[in-house]
């Protein structure tokens, strides 16, 4: 696949995410999911998003890239959750 119908597989896997979000936190009471569907889906997004950098880096594995793309979120990640806001107290 090329890399912008892969940028099309990943809107198609980001919306099938917030489908799962959507009926674990009980706004799609008709729907059922399977446990951990969440995480599924997330990993789906994860691997197609992974596809779409080794299309668009060919001189790349797959290994160098998830590595690479680790180091990122690792350099980002304490900024990003400094930014989020506290979460409500659960009842």
């Amino acid at each position: 696949m090329d890399p912008l119908m892969l940028l099309c597989k990943l809107t198609e896997e980001s919306g099938e995410l917030a489908e799962a979000v959507l009926v674990e936190r009980g706004y799609k009471p008709h729907k059922t999911l399977p446990e951990n569907a969440t995480l599924d889906e997330a990993a789906d997004v994860l691997l197609c998003l992974l596809l779409l950098l080794t299309r668009l880096h060919p001189d790349r594995t797959p290994e160098t890239l998830a590595a690479q793309l680790a180091e990122s979120v690792d350099r980002k990640v304490d900024r990003y959750i400094a930014r989020q806001p506290a979460a409500p107290a659960e009842r």
